[in-house]
């Protein structure tokens, strides 16, 4: 009754270890596919960081969504070298668990063989077959165990289980919770990243369309200003007409012989028209000089207004 007792609860006790170390490989393989599920997001993290290198002049900045992708890769950094911890943690607790199943099925098996012994022996009698003398084990073996260590070495087998299948149910549960915590986290922070995408991107939409409204109205401007820089050319050309025929007037009146020389009110006409042609001519010209400038700061503003555009629209691109 004995042997039937501690074989019944070690085989009970072996079948619940090995119960554990199914689950704790459970566990742990969830724990590797979490691992490995962090590496896709970390890759995209970085080749984010990485295109994001290629935006050019003003916009190559430190912003917000930078410093959420580089918090992104440093979480998931910390979380694979965390899942990692819990890999080797679970795997030196399948170790403990796997020494004491070896402890109980050898307990087991020795009590299995020792069951058999002993009712092979309960079923011999006087009028068995095959009895004979055996001299030599008609003795007490001063190396066989006591009744109290007998009982203790069993004992010792299933609380050392116990123990065992104890820190690996805590251990499955540190599992879970690490996995668990470590996934709200992930989530939350690409949904930050997320979102920090999504207002930068809107940012640069409103400038980039500002860009392109005061493009529009500049290239509208120098319309303008070609069209009045035209007008005034054209302006000063019809002035050319009238001076040459006052200087051919003032020319040939000055081959008037003798006293018909004289400086009357239509050689004064004539100087004055001249003068004030002369005048009309060069206020023409100030005006044409001024708009020229202003046209070459009209065609420097776009020239700048369109590699802006080209800037933030090859960031809208990236992000």
């Amino acid at each position: 009754d004995n042997i039937t007792y501690w074989k019944t609860e070690v085989d009970r006790q072996l079948q619940k270890t090995d119960q554990e170390i199914a689950n704790l490989m459970s566990s742990k393989k969830q724990l590797e596919q979490a691992h490995v599920a962090t590496q896709l997001p970390h890759e995209v993290a970085t080749t984010c960081l990485k295109h994001r290198e290629g935006r050019l002049s003003i916009d190559l900045v430190h912003d917000d969504v930078e410093v959420q992708l580089l918090k992104e890769v440093e979480m998931i950094e910390n979380i694979q070298a965390l899942l990692q911890q819990r890999i080797s943690e679970s795997d030196r607790q399948l170790s403990e668990l796997r020494h004491c199943k070896n402890n109980l099925e050898a307990d087991l098996k020795d009590k299995c063989t020792s069951y058999g012994l002993d009712s092979r022996c309960a079923g011999l009698h006087n009028g068995s077959l095959g009895m004979s003398m055996h001299n030599n084990s008609v003795k007490i073996d001063p190396k066989s165990a006591t009744p109290v260590a007998y009982e203790a070495f069993s004992h010792d087998n299933i609380t050392n289980a116990e123990k065992q299948r104890v820190s690996s149910c805590r251990q499955r549960e540190l599992n879970e919770h690490t996995m668990h915590q470590t996934s709200n986290d992930l989530h939350k922070q690409a949904e930050t990243v997320n979102e920090s995408f999504r207002i930068r991107t809107q940012e640069m939409i409103v400038a980039k369309t500002n860009l392109e409204e005061n493009l529009n109205q500049t290239i509208l401007e120098i319309g303008s200003m070609n069209e009045n820089i035209a007008a005034l050319k054209e302006a000063i050309r019809l002035k050319d007409s009238p001076m040459r025929v006052a200087h051919m007037r003032l020319n040939t009146r000055s081959y008037r012989p003798n006293i018909e020389l004289v400086r009357d009110p239509v050689q004064y006409g004539l100087v004055e028209e001249v003068a004030q042609i002369t005048d009309s001519i060069e206020a023409l010209m100030a005006k044409l000089n001024e708009s020229e400038a202003k046209l070459r700061n009209l065609e420097s503003n776009k020239k700048a207004l369109e590699e802006d555009i080209a800037v933030k629209t090859n960031s809208l691109n990236i992000d």
